[in-house]
């Protein structure tokens, strides 16, 4: 099967992660899968690529700007997909992200082609324009299919889009991979995600704060990079465990995070299905989250497989941390049943999930 992929880009977010790991599966497995990105030329994946995926940059960056200076642009985009579609004559075309849904949906008009698209976040989260809201209410209806993490986003959007729509959560690799933690090592508390508001490091760097001087053998470790860097690190300068937080930027391999981690935390405000949380899990790890809305709540059975907290609460995380800090045989609970959270999620099962979506729309 011919399968065109387009996503913004292929860079350092949850959605790129699951893209990339989908892509090299079905690669793996026979199929022609091509990446159609908005990047320019040379821009370098993220995650790593099976060197069978084709790499297609359209050379049309998202512009910041207002309405005015964001139509040539996409313009450009719908113009420059439609050649590449028509060049790879794909079985089926797969759009990851608001954005490339609406020009995939757009470019792919008259080729007679299925065109799934898919939602990778909390579909109604803040700072959704008008623009792109009256946008997807055009143009998803066009679509053959619609893929969404979660049963609660599927009732969303089968009640505007009237499209069929399927649920398939995000993959994981079940691997058997474990903490490499020994006794004696200092016990580190791991976060990971974009430096946003979203996320709620905020939240957690408060809570650690809170904590320190009474778990002085413990670190916080927040990976990720993005605009609320230097909000977080003033954060951390204002209080006295500076030395004890903390933000290494961007981690290629997120395996090595979680295998030195004692514990991880999920402070988010709101999510998709986070693929943080899921790969944590598959490392067995315990885990504090919020019960934010999207798939949290869900991938840990509310609450039976981590401890779940409300989201932007400093007092609720700082109790909760203060438990998991203060009994490892607490964590040693949530630890010992973590994977089960994940084990129907391994990336072959997923990604067959998908394979079978596809055929059904040919047939």
């Amino acid at each position: 099967m011919r399968i065109a992929f387009v996503i913004p880009s292929l860079g350092a977010g949850g959605a790129e992660r699951v893209a990339s790991l989908l892509a090299n599966d079905w690669s793996a497995n026979g199929h022609d899968v091509a990446f159609v990105t908005f990047d320019k030329p040379g821009t370098e994946p993220f995650f790593a690529l099976d060197p069978r995926v084709a790499l297609r940059e359209l050379a049309a960056p998202a512009d910041m700007g207002g309405i005015a200076a964001r139509l040539g642009p996409n313009v450009a985009r719908v113009s420059r997909l439609r050649s590449a579609l028509r060049e790879l004559r794909p079985d089926v075309v797969v759009a990851f992200m608001t954005e490339a849904n609406v020009i995939a949906l757009l470019a792919s008009q008259g080729l007679g082609v299925p065109v799934v698209i898919s939602e990778r976040n909390q579909p109604d989260r803040p700072g959704l324009g008008k623009v792109r809201k009256l946008a997807r209410r055009l143009t998803y209806p066009r679509a053959s299919a619609m893929v969404v993490q979660t049963a609660a986003i599927a009732s969303w959007a089968k009640a505007r889009f009237h499209v069929p729509v399927h649920v398939i959560p995000n993959p994981v690799r079940l691997d058997g991979s474990k903490s490499r933690r020994k006794p004696g090592d200092a016990q580190l508390l791991v976060a990971l995600g974009r430096l946003t508001h979203q996320k709620g490091f905020d939240v957690l760097i408060r809570s650690f704060a809170a904590l320190a001087d009474k778990h002085q053998d413990w670190r916080l470790t927040i990976y990720g990079e993005g605009p609320d860097r230097a909000q977080l690190e003033r954060l951390r300068a204002e209080g006295t465990c500076e030395d004890r937080i903390s933000l290494p930027g961007l981690v290629k391999n997120s395996a090595e995070a979680f295998r030195q981690a004692s514990l991880f935390v999920l402070p988010s405000r709101f999510e998709g299905y986070p693929n943080a949380l899921l790969e944590a899990l598959a490392f067995g790890l315990p885990v504090v989250a919020t019960g934010c809305p999207g798939g949290t709540v869900e991938i840990l059975a509310d609450g039976a497989y981590g401890k779940l907290v409300p989201p932007d609460d400093v007092a609720a995380m700082t109790a909760a941390l203060d438990a998991m800090l203060s009994a490892p045989e607490l964590r040693e609970a949530y630890a010992s049943k973590a994977r089960r959270a994940v084990a129907d999620l391994d990336i072959a099962a997923v990604a067959r999930r998908w394979l079978d979506l596809f055929v059904g729309l040919k047939g």
